[in-house]
């Protein structure tokens, strides 16, 4: 189950920076910084899930 939710968290970050970087590059106003945001978020995201695949120990301490 727990595998699940970390493949679960890569697909979430995936299509976060693919939507992110549509919107920041296609958007006009606000919308392109909240974009380039969430773009940021995703790569944040999948990092997370691939190091807690990676490395099972890592945020345990």
């Amino acid at each position: 189950m727990r595998m699940v939710f970390r493949a679960f968290i890569i697909i979430c970050g995936i299509f976060l920076i693919g939507s992110g970087m549509w919107s920041a590059f296609t958007k006009k106003g606000p919308a392109d910084a909240i974009g380039a945001f969430l773009a940021l978020v995703g790569l944040m995201a999948t990092i997370v899930g691939i190091l807690m695949i990676c490395v099972p120990g890592f945020f345990g301490g």
